[in-house]
């Protein structure tokens, strides 16, 4: 729980925090989006390692943010970052009609992503499923 009393283990300026161990890989995971964009620019302006950027695409994003991807593509390609896009592709088709997007797969399962119910965390489904999948690969 938070304490304003209490101060934080490391300050958000405070380097020492975005360290990793020696030969440890640092992943970001970039969401498309305006937060995860400015994290890794910042990062690879402070001259952190990053390994690799990874992505899971949806197949459902915005029209605005499928056309910004091969922009910050080139942008990780000139800085010399490793980047993957992933998506989920089914292999076994366990429910009628089939998905292959996260919007396919809520019609079909009869669900809402969190953000219908008032929470803003990431879906887990497809987009996991594909990390986990690529992780594995």
């Amino acid at each position: 729980m938070y304490d304003p009393k209490r101060p934080p283990i490391a300050a958000a300026n405070d380097d020492a925090c975005l360290t990793a161990p020696s030969g440890v890989p640092v992943i970001a995971a970039w969401g498309m989006g305006v937060d995860s964009t400015a994290m890794i620019i910042e990062w690879v302006a402070r001259g952190l390692p990053l390994s690799a950027v990874l992505t899971a695409d949806t197949g459902v994003e915005r029209e605005e943010t499928y056309a910004f991807l091969p922009i910050f593509q080139r942008w990780m390609d000139r800085h010399h970052i490793e980047h993957h896009v992933v998506r989920y592709v089914p292999k076994r088709f366990k429910h009628w009609p089939p998905y292959f997007s996260l919007l396919e797969n809520c019609l079909t399962n009869a669900t809402l992503p969190s953000i219908s119910f008032g929470r803003h965390s990431c879906s887990l489904g497809p987009a996991s499923e594909t990390v986990s999948f690529a992780r594995d690969e």
